[in-house]
């Protein structure tokens, strides 16, 4: 369940997951990857973690608890500029079955904030359909 106005992508495949973007018209946007066969969902999130540090200067990231959390989720949200603009970007990477999958919401820093019920509406109905 996602916003009218937001596109969805996917799947795209990557080699090592398979996913699904769904972003709004302002660039804000939510993604779930999922890797098969996969029971590092710890590694999985360093690993996103790592390549988001490669990618933008000034990275600050702390660890984060979302409500309503699977016994098996790790998060962690990160604050970065792009292009003079402050970008919040939350890494979430949780165990279900076999499989490893990854969220990760991101947008603007204000843009962030004003969405935030969005993101928690787009994440509960992943969580709910995993349930």
């Amino acid at each position: 369940m996602y916003p009218d106005n937001w596109e969805l992508t996917g799947p795209v495949e990557d080699g090592d997951s398979e996913g699904y973007v769904v972003e709004s018209p302002t660039g804000m946007f939510f993604s779930l990857n999922r890797f098969g066969g996969r029971n590092d969902h710890e590694n999985i999130l360093k690993q996103a973690c790592l390549a988001m540090d490669a990618e933008y200067d000034e990275v600050e990231s702390e660890v984060y608890a979302a409500d309503g959390a699977f016994p098996e989720e790790v998060g962690v949200e990160m604050q970065f500029y792009c292009k003079s603009l402050v970008i919040t970007s939350r890494l979430l990477a949780m165990q279900y079955q076999d499989d490893v999958l990854l969220v990760q919401m991101q947008a603007e820093n204000r843009d962030f904030d004003q969405n935030e019920l969005v993101f928690a509406a787009m994440l509960k109905t992943v969580r709910d359909g995993l349930a």
